[in-house]
């Protein structure tokens, strides 16, 4: 039977809460209008409400950019899109965890930001043939998805009161009592915790996050992890029984790795460009060159000898030149502007040295035909 126009719309989603349809238009910047680019005569006429509201406009729409496809964004997407596919909701299946690894800057959490709503999309719908097919169980509220970023050290109780707060869910002195309910009466079946090494994996309360997040799995929860230095988190030394859990977690997570960009090969200088040009084409400056590429053209290898490849410090980067455009009334970028630029401490370290390489036109692996 072909699909009906009811089979083919995006009903579904009237399923979710507002909070997280208002959530999948931040993360796809599908509610963010592109206030496009004016001439420096109109700017120049703007009185001040108008101009500081297109202000506002443009820098939200150079902030607001939906995750970018990049090699490793393809692979480590894909991986995610595979896992969730080969799943069941079902109790009775237990289910792996993937872990993801990557330093600080790499854009772990955009990716998996980016999957969480691709997943909240995909449950909708499930849940939408699921009332069609008539087995669908009652639910208090539909939330498929919970993405938890932790910002500081954590312990069992913590966490499961952190994702009772996600749903709005009252913690007892229990809140694993709590969060189970909370699970089935909101027909949650995808978990994302991110900056999981904020968890002390050394001691009692490691063992018992290991627990708990396994618990999650056995109850047919998928569990997504995210964070840095992941061999500390899965190899924690201590007591035998942190070792013993550390070990049971071991055998069920799938570690995903999430490097930085790299430039080493033609292909790979291509892929780096093709991404500063798709930051490029979302600049609103009013003084700012014609020509198509011109960003890219001038300053992508810069922008990588800055940044050495970090996507969180390209953004950082294109985004206080913008500012800096915008501020000084100069509506473009320059160089002068990017190197008057600070950017985190890890990527600045011996910036002087390598700054002097790639103007002498001898940076590694950039400056290769």
């Amino acid at each position: 039977m072909p699909p009906t126009a009811e089979h083919t719309d995006h009903s579904h989603l009237q399923l979710l809460t507002a909070r997280d349809r208002e959530w999948i238009d931040e993360v796809f910047a599908t509610n963010v209008p592109d206030p496009g680019t004016c001439t420096p005569e109109q700017l120049e006429v703007m009185e001040l409400r108008v101009r500081e509201r297109y202000r506002m406009q443009r820098t939200r729409y150079l902030r607001m950019m939906p995750l970018l496809e990049t090699p490793v964004v393809t692979d480590v997407m894909s991986r995610l899109r595979l896992m969730a596919n080969s799943a069941i909701d079902s109790d009775m299946h237990q289910q792996d965890i993937l872990i993801l690894n990557g330093e600080p800057g790499v854009g772990k959490t955009m990716i998996l930001r980016t999957h969480a709503g691709d997943e909240i999309r995909r449950l909708a719908l499930h849940r939408s043939l699921a009332l069609e097919d008539g087995h669908a169980p009652p639910l208090a509220t539909f939330r498929p998805v919970l993405y938890v970023h932790l910002r500081g050290p954590m312990t069992r109780f913590d966490l499961m009161r952190l994702l009772c707060d996600a749903l709005s869910w009252p913690s007892d002195t229990n809140p694993q009592r709590g969060l189970e309910r909370a699970i089935q009466q909101c027909g949650v079946q995808l978990i994302i915790i991110d900056e999981i090494q904020h968890v002390n994996f050394d001691g009692k309360t490691g063992r018992d996050v290991h627990n708990i997040i396994r618990w999650m799995s056995n109850f047919g929860l998928r569990v997504i992890l995210a964070g840095t230095d992941v061999d500390w988190v899965l190899n924690g030394a201590g007591t035998p029984a942190v070792e013993v859990a550390a070990r049971n977690s071991r055998g069920r997570w799938i570690r995903v790795e999430v490097p930085k960009l790299e430039v080493s090969t033609r292909q790979q200088k291509e892929n780096w460009l093709d991404l500063v040009y798709a930051f490029e084409c979302r600049l609103r400056l009013a003084n700012a060159p014609t020509s198509d590429g011109w960003l890219t053209d001038q300053f992508g290898l810069y922008m990588y000898a800055r940044t050495q490849g970090y996507f969180n410090s390209l953004v950082l980067m294109i985004n206080l030149a913008a500012a800096y455009a915008i501020d000084t009334g100069s509506e473009t970028i320059t160089r002068t502007m990017l190197d008057s630029i600070d950017l985190e401490y890890e990527v600045e370290r011996q910036r002087v040295q390598r700054m002097a390489l790639f103007d002498a036109g001898a940076y590694p692996v950039i400056c290769e035909p």
